[in-house]
């Protein structure tokens, strides 16, 4: 097992992150106009539904313990970033929480939404737990919190179901574009060392944020720009037919390259009040 620190961050002398080329990067796959469709006939990844009037949990919700997980969560505070009192060098920043082993893929086509919170728990874990049966069991639990009338779950069960089982507070919100999302993102990874979570391909895929490049360090400054952003897309090695292949594990994104992928909500199944027209993303908040 691999025991190196799971935060890994650095002030660059020259940020020169974007190498054509450069591994998790996509190159040359077309994405065309058409959106609010499903990435192909055979990828039916989750239609995710309005938050208004959600139900509570209803009285079968699964007991989280039940979930075997790697191992015990981490309390919130074993995982805090630089004190105040650290000595911050100023300049470019960079940070990544994902380590080698940590990424586990959808395994049907509705489950990348508990695959996105099995590979965050992996992030957030000392080991990493891949099995079907913790998928399945997180599937059942976001589910219950928050389900979709497609089978699958909303983002909502996504924050709600890695705070129900303990790994810190978490919430869905909504940004106005990609930069104000984006920078929201990096400061809450930044402030609580936990990832974040996009919900890509307007609105029906989920994708895990576990770092970022910026201009400075968000827990020094609320001035900084987010030059790029590390993913985990849990769809990966497949292929659809509308998006393209999928980048590997902690690929490196340029925020120039995000529109191709992360678009404004848009969801076949109905309007959703709050969330359409916007980029919709679930954040860690201490």
């Amino acid at each position: 097992m691999d025991h190196r620190p799971r935060l890994r961050f650095g002030f660059l002398v020259v940020v020169a992150v974007f190498v054509v080329g450069g591994a998790g990067l996509l190159v040359g796959v077309q994405r065309p106009p058409s959106v609010g469709a499903s990435p192909d006939a055979g990828a039916g990844v989750p239609s995710l539904t309005p938050s208004a009037g959600l139900a509570s949990p209803a009285t079968g919700t699964p007991d989280p313990t039940s979930i075997a997980l790697a191992s015990a969560p981490p309390t919130p505070t074993s995982r805090t970033p630089l004190s105040s009192g650290t000595p911050v060098p100023s300049g470019p920043f960079s940070m990544d929480l994902y380590r080698a082993g940590d990424y586990v893929g959808e395994l049907t086509k509705v489950w990348c939404l508990p695959a996105a919170m099995q590979t965050s728990i992996n992030i957030m874990n000392p080991g990493a737990d891949t099995s079907r049966k913790t998928q399945a069991s997180i599937f059942k639990l976001a589910r219950s919190l928050a389900p979709a009338p497609d089978g699958a779950a909303e983002p909502e069960g996504w924050a709600e179901g890695l705070t129900k089982l303990g790994y810190g507070n978490y919430e869905v919100t909504q940004q106005p574009s990609i930069k104000a999302a984006i920078h929201l993102a990096a400061r809450q990874v930044r402030l609580t060392n936990r990832p974040a979570g996009l919900l890509v391909w307007r609105g029906a895929h989920s994708w895990v944020m576990s770092g970022f490049t910026a201009t400075a360090d968000p827990a020094t400054t609320n001035s900084f720009v987010v030059l790029a952003v590390r993913i985990e897309d849990v769809w990966y090695p497949r292929f659809s037919t509308i998006w393209g292949y999928s980048r590997p594990p902690d690929a490196l994104v340029p925020v120039g390259a995000l529109p191709a992928d992360y678009l404004p909500w848009k969801r076949p199944t109905g309007r959703y009040p709050g969330k359409d027209g916007k980029f919709v993303l679930v954040v860690p908040i201490p």
